[in-house]
This record gives C-alpha cells, sequence and structure tokens, in this order.
C-alpha cells in the first residue's frame, strides 16, 4: 500500500472537529507519528512538534551503532523534553507533539508535567511498517526497528490511532471518531 500525499485538503473547522488542545503521539518506528502529526497540523492549525529533533548525541551514537538505548539515555532525553513541551504549550493554546516514547513511565512523567496533554498511540500492521522502514535511506532500518521493538509498552489504557496508508481525511477522522468515542472532548478543543 502507498502512503497518501500529505495535506489532501485544506483544514477542518477547529471549532467543530472536537480534539483536545494538546496531543502526543507516539509509538513504534514506523507507524507514523511525524506524519500522523503533520496531518493533524494541517487541518487544525496547530503546530506540530517532532520531538525526535532533540535526540541526544548519545541517542543517535546508540542508532548508529545498532543497539537500543539505555535506560540512562531515555531518562536523561524525557528530563529534556519536559520543559521543551511546556514551553509549547505555553506558547501555544493547541499543539501536536510526536515521539516514539517507548517506556509508559516517561510518558507517565510528561502527563504530570503537562496537564491536559492527552496521548496517543499510532499504530500500523506489521507489513505497513516494513514498507515504510525499508523506504528509509540511512535512517533507522527494519532490524534496528525490530530490536528496539522488544522495548516498546503500548500502555494499558491508550488510545489507539491506525495508521495503515488510509488517506489524510480518513486518518483525521479516525483520530477525531476516537477522541469523541472515549469522551475526552472538551472546552478548548481544536
Amino acid at each position: 500500500m502507498t502512503e497518501p500525499s500529505r495535506r489532501e485538503s485544506g483544514p477542518h473547522n477547529q471549532a467543530t472537529s472536537g480534539l483536545p488542545p494538546y496531543i502526543f503521539l507516539y509509538g513504534l518506528v514506523g507507524a507514523g507519528k511525524s506524519y500522523c502529526g503533520e496531518v493533524i497540523a494541517a487541518r487544525t492549525g496547530a503546530p506540530h512538534h517532532d520531538l525526535d529533533r532533540h535526540i541526544t548525541g548519545a541517542m543517535k551514537e546508540a542508532i548508529r551503532a545498532g543497539r537500543p538505548f539505555s535506560e540512562e539515555e531515555r531518562n536523561e532525553f524525557f528530563a529534556l523534553l519536559e520543559p521543551i513541551v511546556q514551553d509549547a504549550m505555553a506558547r501555544h493554546p493547541r499543539a501536536v507533539f510526536s515521539q516514539g516514547a517507548y517506556k509508559e513511565r516517561h510518558r507517565e512523567a510528561i502527563r504530570i508535567a503537562c496537564p491536559g496533554i492527552e496521548f496517543v498511540c499510532v499504530s500500523a500492521p506489521a507489513e505497513v511498517l516494513l514498507q515504510r522502514l525499508s523506504r528509509r535511506a540511512g535512517s533507522v532500518g527494519a532490524d534496528y526497528a525490530d530490536a528496539i521493538a522488544r522495548n516498546f509498552e503500548p500502555g494499558s489504557a491508550a488510545l489507539v490511532l491506525l495508521n495503515d496508508g488510509a488517506p489524510d481525511d480518513e486518518l483525521f477522522g479516525r483520530l477525531v471518531t476516537l477522541f469523541k468515542g472515549n469522551g475526552i472532548c472538551e472546552k478548548g478543543a481544536f
């Protein structure tokens, strides 16, 4: 299945989409977290913050070496992310964040430090993940993604957005439905 083109249509009505003001997309490598963040941003006008831009030098070296991140590396990274997310939330009435965030304790730390943020696990079928990873030149490949997938904790109360290559409008509609179905839509929503 091929990926749909980005921004297939203009922004949706922000007042009626029903999304919470702050969304954090997490999930496995290749699930399409950043892609979904861009789709949401294009349709709501909210800024998308790809938090992978802030990975540390030690994490970059781990990726080059093909080894999973250590607990120390993850802890250092998430201590760095908390003020970045807080600052973005203070500057914007709504925002979308994306990052793997493989461990529930790190998501919980962000949730506590950043009240009002809602987490969504972005998921994709295995064959779609492999197809996406195979197209990544010079980046995280399928072998590394498989090695680090063992560290992933999806979370017991996670909202899950299926990113299976559906058109952007359908993907965005799934997200809206996900939040409406869980009663998370509130005042101040997109």
